[in-house]
């Protein structure tokens, strides 16, 4: 038996190494299957869920947002928390897309939200 490389793959029976010449080969099918089975479901998921923000659209900050609109940041915090003003909670903090910064600016409601107590 010479030297075991990295790369290798066997089994040990009884001290000894026997190769396995095929293993790498199933490997890296096992590998292209996985991956193309993974890019399958994200894709599914972008079909059934297509990105709402369009090239070039901004997104602000609460403290950006309080700043244009001469609020205090825990007012815009607040009617982001209410559904006054519509934001994706993004961990701790909230994103306001332009568009939904520009209904609020301008006293946009929509009739059917539900504001959120």
């Amino acid at each position: 038996m010479g030297t075991i490389a990295t790369n290798d793959f066997g089994v040990v029976i009884d001290g000894q190494f026997h190769s396995i010449d095929w293993m790498p080969q199933l490997v890296d099918s096992l590998s292209k299957k996985v991956i193309n089975n993974i890019i399958e479901k994200i894709d599914e998921q972008l079909q059934r869920n297509p990105s709402k923000n369009v090239a070039g659209e901004r997104n602000y900050k609460v403290s950006q947002v309080a700043t244009m609109t001469q609020r205090s940041v825990s007012t815009v915090t607040l009617h982001c928390r209410i559904g006054l003003l519509k934001a994706s909670k993004v961990g701790k903090s909230w994103l306001i897309s332009e568009e939904n910064y520009l209904n609020y600016k301008n006293n946009v409601h929509d009739p059917n939200q539900i504001i959120r107590r």
